[in-house]
């Protein structure tokens, strides 16, 4: 497979994998067929939920299509794994399997029966029609537990609507309230918040099912919607359901000489405690109005900020008013975030290439157990052989027949 950027006839310009070739003889300027196919898959929400599980001890499977994730085609290359696809899967094992080959759907239910939870985000109805949808797994594995993570919901006026995190951002409501806020016009967040409100929700909703099986010994099918999901948790949703302004705070952020520091207050409590502890004085003579008071005040705050001269000294006085406060970094600088370090937030990887690349690590922190990232990020159907004997325990006949049949397929396919 080649990955390539293509110039179609009718103009669009457009990022896409060559396949069924010899890539010793692609070439720049070569004439290639365009070949368009419906895509089922919802989202990426999938794998940060799968990421979550394996960091916890499970041994999760991902389950590949022959054409590759879509998330290898995004972020740097190392060792032919895309800096996405590695943040999302790193710790898993991997399997490429075709679901339209003839034999894959007996294949998945012959998984089915020997595992504890399948999560899926195909766009509701496509597990039914695959004849793999809970109520066919559940019949070879009653104690199954299954989540389905979609966009709106496996039913409603919405349920048939592709959908991804940006989408979800914009119908509730968050990009609008960021534009408002920030007075600028609408755009997306600049992280996958509806992606990550569903897999935590879902990591969430599958924990309480495992110990309801405890106690029933029946398995347990979950529709999680990655609208409910964002709406749910959503802490400000209660200004616009009762029509009443948001009264929280706009912060300030100061761009000083030596940081751009961000103040979780308002410039009255800010004002005051400056005036009361690090001894500011109040710029404004008697009469003055409102707005001149305001605009004084303003400009001592900021010109006292302005002399502490470094953010060490900053630092001292912010703790001296005892509010909280935080330094804007830019991201690329977050390998000297001191929690981050502290807590060693950021792990190294094998990134298969000889080297390691780094990762965020897993957050919990238990008092008698450990969780964080098990290994390095697979290759697509890398443990094909692997899974299937320690799950099934197939011969080598077994194996051969299903390769033979296409109906797994090596990296190098």
């Amino acid at each position: 497979m080649v990955i390539a950027v293509v110039e179609l006839d009718e103009g669009p310009r457009l990022i896409t994998n060559i396949i069924e070739c010899d890539p010793e003889q692609v070439a720049v300027g070569m004439a290639v067929e365009a070949a368009f196919e419906k895509i089922d898959d919802s989202d990426v929400v999938l794998p940060v939920f799968s990421r979550l599980l394996s960091d916890l001890g499970a041994d999760v499977v991902k389950v590949e299509p022959p054409d590759g994730d879509s998330t290898r085609l995004h972020g740097k290359d190392i060792g032919g794994i895309s800096g996405f696809f590695n943040h999302q899967n790193a710790g898993k094992r991997n399997i490429c399997l075709d679901l339209r080959a003839e034999g894959a759907i007996r294949l998945v239910k012959s998984m089915a029966s020997k595992a504890d939870i399948v999560i899926e985000n195909y766009r509701p109805g496509v597990m039914q029609r695959l004849g793999i949808d809970y109520p066919a797994l559940q019949a070879v594995n009653p104690r199954l537990l299954m989540l389905s993570i979609s966009g709106y919901g496996q039913e409603g006026p919405e349920a048939h609507r592709p959908s991804y995190a940006p989408i979800v951002h914009a119908e509730a409501g968050l990009m609008h309230r960021l534009a408002a806020r920030n007075s600028t016009p609408p755009g997306d967040l600049p992280l996958s918040v509806a992606d990550t409100n569903a897999s935590l929700h879902g990591v969430i909703a599958l924990l309480a099912a495992l110990h309801l099986r405890d106690q029933t010994g029946v398995g347990q099918y979950i529709d999680m919607s990655m609208m409910d999901a964002t709406f749910v948790t959503d802490d400000r949703a209660h200004f616009d359901l009762e029509d009443t302004p948001d009264t929280l705070p706009i912060c300030p952020i100061y761009d000083l000489p030596f940081a751009r520091v961000f103040i979780a207050t308002d410039l009255k409590l800010l004002f005051r405690r400056l005036h009361r502890r690090a001894g500011l004085a109040d710029p404004t003579p008697e009469g003055a109005s409102l707005q001149e008071k305001v605009a004084l005040r303003e400009a001592a705050i900021e010109q006292r900020l302005m002399d502490c001269g470094s953010l060490t000294a900053l630092t001292r006085l912010l703790d001296t008013l005892d509010l909280p406060w935080g330094v804007v970094r830019g991201p690329r600088e977050l390998a000297d975030q001191p929690t981050l370090k502290h807590r060693g937030m950021i792990a190294e990887v094998d990134d298969r290439a000889g080297g390691t690349r780094p990762i965020p690590q897993s957050p919990y922190r238990f008092s008698n157990a450990a969780s964080g990232v098990r290994g390095p990020t697979a290759h697509r159907g890398e443990h094909n052989q692997e899974v299937l004997r320690d799950w099934l325990d197939l011969n080598d006949k077994q194996m051969r027949d299903l390769f033979d049949g296409r109906i797994l397929i090596n990296e190098k396919d």
